[in-house]
């Protein structure tokens, strides 16, 4: 196929009119649109020969994952999408204290970014958001790492775990272990793709923690405590009216998402809660034509080996082309040019495997335990075809 073509088909894979969605569960009341996710892949790496290359060629060839601007990324908050404390950066202080030799409660705005600062680009996705939903962003945060001001204070030795506390209008804790906080890129960050951080994103401070779900990114921080037991914070010890917690390891895995052909659904729920009617997208072109299916994965802390493809609803596999640079914590996009089929139904499924080998589970992991949504994403579609 050539290069004009794809663009073609792909422009006309995402001009798909998507509602809003609402997650029901974990990240009460954020919104975000389908359509302010990442669009398809640089056409020109589809043309790529990719058997032929190396790992080393492929990094030097394929663009960086895609950055999600400070306005589409996701929000998530005990107190709903809009919630915004509104914080002067004057008025902000951070208490740094517990099982310290040096507690300190007067850290101002001016102390904490005067430190040594670095950046680094994560993908951060909410603990609660539902197979193939929107609640994933990728951004460049900027702060310094958690091990600077834990060690200024001087760490006792019977300290064991780490407690955040929020601005007190919002009331959230979490907590990490001590030996998590100490790594280098653990980060207080006050900065998010080379801007303030929004003040709905955690201004003045909020916790960069890798390989994890946005539960253990505390937003608006202003206390920090050295404990010595096992504690459970906001989420970890939120029952939701079910017998079960919120997990408090919260650790990312291997997932992946249909972004082209789009889930369209007439609610604003997520559509495993039940109540919700799903709207097939109708695909329509000359039979034969190709129909590039993209989306993205991640990994964690690993990175992706690999996503493959149905279009048959998991009779038969292909694998698809990863068109962006596999690197820890980020996301990749992925691409699979599908000819169009004869008319009908047909069910579109992805899954990814990481590079230690482990595969996203064909259904929903974790009927006794909140942590994280890792069952295939399964996208239906009708094909409306026609002879060329």
């Amino acid at each position: 196929m050539n290069r004009s073509t794809r663009r073609q088909f792909l422009k006309s894979s995402g001009a798909v009119i998507a509602t809003a969605i609402l997650p029901t569960w974990g990240c009460d009341g954020n919104e975000v649109r389908i359509k302010s996710m990442p669009t398809g892949p640089d056409m020109d790496v589809m043309d790529m020969d990719m058997e032929e290359m190396s790992v080393e060629e492929m990094a030097d060839m394929l663009p960086l994952p895609p950055i999600t601007s400070n306005a589409r990324h996701y929000l998530q908050s005990i107190k709903g999408k809009n919630y915004d404390p509104k914080i002067s950066a004057n008025s902000w202080r951070l208490a740094v204290d517990g099982l310290v030799d040096q507690p300190r409660t007067d850290w101002t705005y001016a102390d904490i970014t005067a430190l040594p600062m670095q950046r680094q680009v994560l993908t951060m996705q909410c603990i609660g958001n539902w197979i193939g939903g929107p609640l994933v962003g990728n951004a460049e945060w900027g702060g310094t790492p958690l091990s600077n001001v834990l060690d200024m204070a001087g760490i006792r030795s019977e300290a064991i775990r780490v407690k955040f506390y929020s601005d007190s209008s919002d009331g959230y804790t979490t907590s990490i272990p001590l030996e998590r906080a100490l790594r280098d890129e653990v980060i207080l960050a006050w900065e998010m793709n080379g801007e303030p951080l929004p003040s709905k994103h955690g201004f003045p401070l909020r916790l960069i923690n890798p390989g994890h779900y946005g539960q253990k990114m505390p937003k608006w921080i202003t206390r920090i405590e050295l404990i010595d037991e096992e504690y459970l914070g906001y989420w970890e010890s939120k029952p939701e009216n079910k017998p079960f917690k919120w997990s408090d390891d919260a650790v990312a895995t291997v997932n992946s998402r249909i972004d082209a052909p789009l889930s369209v659904w007439d609610d604003v729920k997520d559509p495993d809660n039940g109540g919700v009617t799903r709207v097939l997208q109708t695909l329509r072109g000359v039979e034969g034509s190709p129909f590039i299916i993209h989306g993205i994965a991640m990994a964690g802390e690993r990175t992706v080996e690999s996503v493959r493809v149905s279009t048959n609803g998991g009779r038969a596999w292909h694998e698809a082309q990863i068109t962006t640079q596999r690197l820890p914590n980020i996301w990749v996009t992925w691409a699979y040019e599908w000819a169009l089929p004869a008319s009908g139904e047909y069910e579109i499924v992805a899954w990814a495997t990481d590079s230690e080998g482990d595969s996203q589970p064909r259904t929903d992991a974790g009927a006794d335990l909140y942590d994280g949504r890792t069952g295939w994403h399964r996208v239906k579609v009708k094909v409306a075809s026609r002879a060329g």
